[in-house]
């Protein structure tokens, strides 16, 4: 064959032009965050069973200068001496996101010892190490790799793996599993991209037997005992389990937060949660009057602030580490590494941000503890708006997050809407007709009658001594517990709130989600950052759930509402259904989110408030009160 038909032959495989053949485009080559691609078919039993590596090898040798689809024929189970490889999806071409595999090595192999992975807490914290400990392997086998520059589209691509790589927050994931085998033996998963190599779109043999000969297969040693360092593994998982334990320990003595002395709190950059490895940097260190000792299983004493629950004011002059302690008491409602500065911090599991968000959708909230009496008798009983404004859209945060079960909320002046946080008695004497009551006028009754504490960043708004428990100053970088002058402010300098404050702060009633409002299965979702979901052409904005700390949590929380469209029809609260679905959850893992007959290793569990706060931001969602 020669001339046109010779070259569409060698460009699409030989199925002609018209017959199939679609090339991606390149923009996404090398994307496995694509959720419409990474979410990827099961690949079906193989007529004869598994296939032996030896006749992997040889297949992909023979696959050498072939069209790039022959690679299709290495889709199925292979079975290596010590482990097993599933090819579940095969790239269309070079160009198109990543070939979908996992490999399992069974228990009997890995040797990891039972009481590294006993309970939940632990098993979480192994996976996740594993998962650190294969993109570290990665990182030092493609390195040259990385260096090197493209010489353009006929250069040799492939041969890069990727797997989910995580934070500086330990969460539940799908990249490393402990799972039953399909022959019943239990075995440590790890689910993994590779770009299969190719020059222009003819395979590259020998590359791809180096990556099926030996990268593979030193994917699989990362899972083995033997491999890792033991003393290691077992401090990072007693940190995890520790630091779990130590929540529960913070909620039992009735504490919304704890932070322990030496904690360091600021961050690398805005753009790195890493640690601040500055020399000047300030450990964190307690107000002796507020300083607590707990005894944890593996770690024992730690010292360090307790936050009582109740009002609490963190203020103190600009640039002093104020919103550097908030965010990390937002992120405190998640376990960290060892090392991170952070670990030992911990909040509430039902710790909330809220912060003004123009323009979001709001759909059927009762807002009218904070906003009543709208121009033209609009009621706020059950307001719905697809451009909320500051004030209305954090009434609403606060309501919708009380109503799914948020303990304790935080605000950051610098993001919230000056007129939903405080009313000074100027602007009370000039406006007569505002319909917004404070949030400073209802913070105390919120806490009565729902139980739910607020931690506030308060530059500006010196109401809030009236109603704060607990005043802290950050002052350069150091914590100093200023309640008692805070009062003698207040009684010095009288405000408004004592006059106008409420004794009671509303009914928060539950509202009723019609699952089948969620994006349907034939519905086009996709998650580029963790940010912003994009359904159907439509973007739900996420950029205001800033405890969202990774890209797969997003992703999950894509899966996760197409899944629920799939549920039983019975109208729920946004609550039950999300209860049943963390059931679901802790008994199938994130595999349960998924597709039935697909997999996905590049999901992170969040947890069902940014769930719920998703949903609440969708613009075509039913959802109100019964």
């Amino acid at each position: 064959m020669s001339g046109r038909g010779a070259y569409y032959k060698q460009l699409y495989g030989g199925r002609g032009r018209g017959r199939g053949a679609a090339p991606a485009a390149p923009s996404d080559a090398n994307d496995p965050s694509d959720h419409q691609s990474r979410g990827t078919k099961r690949s079906h039993p193989d007529d004869h069973g598994p296939r032996s590596s030896e006749n992997l090898l040889r297949k992909v040798r023979s696959l050498g200068g072939k069209s790039y689809p022959a690679y299709r024929d290495l889709q199925g189970t292979w079975d290596y001496p010590t482990f097993r490889l599933v090819v579940d999806h095969i790239q269309s071409d070079p160009y198109a996101p990543p070939s979908k595999l996992r490999l399992r090595v069974p228990h009997t192999v890995a040797r990891i010892p039972e009481a590294l992975f006993s309970n939940k807490a632990r098993t979480v914290a192994l996976c996740d190490y594993l998962t650190r400990h294969v993109c570290s392997v990665l990182d030092d086998k493609f390195a040259e790799r990385r260096r090197k520059e493209s010489l353009g589209w006929a250069s040799e691509k492939g041969g890069e793996v990727t797997v989910d790589r995580p934070g500086q927050q330990v969460l539940e994931r799908s990249s490393v599993v402990l799972t039953q085998g399909e022959d019943g033996d239990a075995g440590v998963e790890l689910r993994f991209c590779v770009s299969l190599p190719a020059q222009g779109r003819t395979i590259l043999g020998d590359q791809a037997v180096q990556v099926f000969a030996s990268v593979i297969p030193a994917l699989a040693e990362t899972l083995l005992y033997s491999s890792n360092d033991s003393k290691r593994m077992a401090d990072f998982v007693d940190c995890v389990e520790d630091q779990e334990d130590l929540r529960r320990q913070i909620t039992e003595a009735g504490l919304i937060a704890f932070v322990p002395n030496g904690a360091i709190l600021p961050r690398a950059s805005g753009a790195s949660d890493t640690p601040m490895k500055s020399p000047n940097v300030v450990p964190f260190r307690s107000p002796p009057n507020l300083e607590r000792t707990f005894t944890l299983p593996h770690r024992g004493q730690i010292t360090g602030m307790a936050v009582p629950k109740g009002i609490v004011m963190i203020a103190g002059g600009g640039f002093h580490g104020k919103s550097t302690l908030l965010d990390a008491l937002a992120r405190g409602c998640y376990n960290h590494i060892p090392g991170d500065g952070r670990e030992f911090l911990v909040t509430s599991s039902r710790c909330v941000s809220i912060q003004g968000e123009d323009g979001r959708a709001v759909t059927n909230v009762d807002i009218s503890p904070f906003i009543a009496n709208l121009p033209g008798g609009v009621s706020t009983s059950s307001f719905s708006t697809q451009d909320a404004s500051g004030s209305t859209s954090m009434a609403a945060g606060v309501i919708e997050a009380i109503a799914v079960g948020a303990d304790s909320l935080l605000f950051d002046e610098d993001t919230c809407a000056t007129n939903f946080l405080i009313r000074d008695r100027r602007m009370q004497r000039l406006i007569s007709a505002d319909p917004i009551t404070p949030l400073v006028y209802k913070v105390r009754a919120m806490l009565k009658d729902h139980g739910c504490s607020s931690i506030l960043v308060i530059g500006g708004c010196g109401d809030y001594c009236d109603v704060a428990d607990l005043v802290l100053e950050m002052r350069n970088y150091q914590c100093f517990d200023i309640t008692t002058a805070a009062k003698a402010v207040a009684q010095k300098i009288p405000s408004a709130v004592p006059e106008h404050e409420s004794s009671t702060f509303g009914t928060v009633k539950p509202r009723s989600l019609q699952v089948k409002s969620l994006p349907s299965g034939d519905k086009k979702v996709s998650v580029r950052k963790r940010t912003s979901i994009e359904i159907g052409g439509e973007t739900l904005d996420l950029s205001a759930l800033v405890q969202l700390v990774h890209d797969s949590q997003t992703r999950a929380i894509a899966a996760a509402l197409k899944h629920l469209n799939h549920t039983a029809g019975r109208r729920a609260t946004l609550r039950e259904v999300l209860q049943a679905l963390e059931e679901r959850l802790d008994t199938a893992g994130l595999d349960a989110i998924v597709q039935e007959d697909r997999i996905d290793g590049f999901l992170a569990r969040p947890r069902p408030l940014e769930l719920a706060m998703a949903i609440n931001r969708l613009r075509t969602v039913s959802i109100g009160y019964r």
